[in-house]
């Protein structure tokens, strides 16, 4: 999250940006900043993500960048242009191709919006349950894998985990927007709440008897994916309905928490397509 009030010093250009907000705000600021083309832009598409401002690096132009403008202003969204410096300074960071989006209120949905959504699923549903991944970019990439197979939410815990932060939002290439994304104080009692809700728990586990492909995923899935080196903790393995494991040939013993996650969920979403379609 990048705050205003978090920047040591501030370049000439950012004060009329900064000063276009209300006194009371200028020390606190709810807003987080993501950056990117495809991030912004994906939170101008969605629905649940608002932005409330948009700044774009001078002489930044091309066919994404008009894309944008003109969602922007179809929205009522105000537009500002500032030298690329100053958008470095708010991000923090280099990486952001020109373009930062405001979004007001939290990157989180609540544990009553996954289950409209779980609810609203036609066929089965998919919930990705995310215990312990540190490392950003394989959250942002998990968070793109799922919203890309249709899963209909992300549970996060809030401890000892990354959480959503611009690097993140980036990694998803801007699928933050189009997810639910609930962080629990509890993983285990939320398994058994996902239970109660009609879910089988699919954890993985390298030391599993049963292939992925053994599995048949005719059901409202839960899919626990655990962290690199120390995988699903035993006690939320215990909650697991199954466990599977990834078949593999080479001499490399695991994937990384995002390739792992990404086959079993393409793997998920293949089956439950083939039995839809008879």
């Amino acid at each position: 999250m990048v705050r205003f009030s978090n920047i040591p010093v501030f370049h000439h250009s950012i004060i009329p940006i900064f000063q276009s907000f209300p006194l009371r705000l200028r020390n606190i600021m709810p807003d987080e900043i993501i950056y990117g083309i495809n991030p912004v832009l994906e939170a101008l598409r969605a629905e649940r993500q608002g932005l409330n401002k948009i700044i774009l690096a001078e002489r930044k132009e091309g066919g994404s960048i008009r894309l944008l403008r003109q969602m922007a202003r179809e929205k009522g969204i105000p537009v500002q242009v500032s030298p690329k410096e100053a958008l470095d300074r708010l991000a923090g960071t280099g990486h952001h191709q020109g373009v930062l989006g405001f979004t007001s209120g939290s990157s989180y949905s609540t544990w009553e919006d996954l289950l409209e959504r779980v609810r609203a699923a036609q066929g089965k549903a998919i919930v990705l349950v995310l215990d312990s991944i540190e490392d950003p970019q394989n959250l942002g990439s998990l968070i793109r894998t799922a919203e890309a197979c249709g899963v209909q939410g992300i549970i996060l815990p809030k401890d000892r985990a990354a959480g959503i932060t611009p690097v993140v939002v980036k990694a998803s290439a801007g699928a933050v927007a189009h997810l639910p994304i609930v962080r629990v104080t509890n993983l285990a009692t939320t398994l058994e709440e996902l239970k109660k809700e009609g879910f089988w728990i699919v954890g993985t586990d390298s030391r599993a008897e049963k292939s992925l492909y053994e599995l048949k995923f005719d059901m409202n899935v839960g899919l626990v994916i655990g962290s690199e080196g120390k995988g699903v903790r035993p006690l939320l393995l215990k909650k697991c309905d199954y466990t599977v494991s990834i078949p593999m040939r080479g001499k490399v013993s695991s994937l990384n928490a995002a390739i792992a996650g990404a086959v079993i969920l393409f793997e998920i979403l293949r089956q439950q397509r083939a039995t839809e379609s008879l």
